[in-house]
């Protein structure tokens, strides 16, 4: 794993087009994923970094199960038709899912980055994080008509039916984890098979502000991520209060 710290959008694209050439170059043309955290925790899908009341898997099992039947009238008008809908729909509004969040688009992942900067209890010493994938072939073989999400034998890439527009605004897809990745808490760093695959951007805490600037330039902010009223009015406050 391959770890750089840059200060800009011109340096992160600037090692984007560099890493990409380098994987044409080696003959790989699949498109790179993006990560943006504005902490830096592992590569763990949130159902990993809580404490379950129970064993994981079980608690898992019993929480879509309960997401399902409470009220099915909040998730009808988004049409889930398996568990890959349900595990997608689940995970855009908080539920604690096996899932694990990246985007196709750079510039999204470099913003969710830079989100809530302004919250934070931010030291000289903090740094976001992005997570570059290098991704290849074979981790897009995931085939989800025949398989459920509670036995891929190896983390995947899988990609959601765009049941909620966020996901299209996201260019969102997600990596899944096997059961047993998920028992044994194991980032994805630290999976054999994608250890090479990944790059770690720092940006430093004092670089987070003109980023996140020159990003609403771009055209890329809250609302344009969540194309929702709330966030219309996360991008308003970010823009008109200090």
């Amino acid at each position: 794993m391959k770890e750089i710290e840059i200060d800009s959008i011109e340096g992160y694209l600037s090692l984007i087009k560099k890493s990409k050439a380098e994987n044409m170059g080696a003959g790989n043309f699949m498109d790179f994923l993006f990560r943006g955290q504005n902490v830096d925790y592992p590569l763990i899908p949130k159902l990993r970094r809580l404490k379950a009341k129970g064993e994981l898997l079980k608690v898992e099992q019993f929480m879509l199960q309960e997401f399902k039947r409470t009220n099915p009238l909040l998730v009808k008008e988004h049409t889930p038709s398996d568990d890959w809908d349900y595990l997608t729909l689940g995970q855009h509004f908080g539920l604690p899912t096996r899932l694990l969040d990246w985007s196709h688009n750079a510039l999204t992942a470099l913003w969710f980055a830079t989100a809530d900067v302004d919250l934070l209890d931010i030291s000289p010493a903090h740094y976001a994080v992005v997570w570059i994938l290098m991704a290849e072939a074979s981790d897009f073989s995931l085939n989800i008509e025949a398989t459920s999400p509670f036995d891929v034998p190896q983390t995947q890439i899988f990609r959601p039916r765009i049941i909620k527009q966020r996901i299209n605004n996201q260019s969102g897809v997600f990596t899944i984890p096997s059961s047993q990745e998920l028992l044994e808490s194991r980032p994805m760093n630290q999976v054999d098979s994608f250890d090479k695959k990944l790059i770690k951007i720092r940006i430093p805490a004092d670089k987070l502000s003109q980023i996140r600037l020159d990003l609403n330039t771009l055209g890329v902010n809250a609302f344009s991520i969540f194309p929702e009223l709330e966030g219309l009015c996360t991008y308003l406050q970010w823009r008109y209060f200090e």
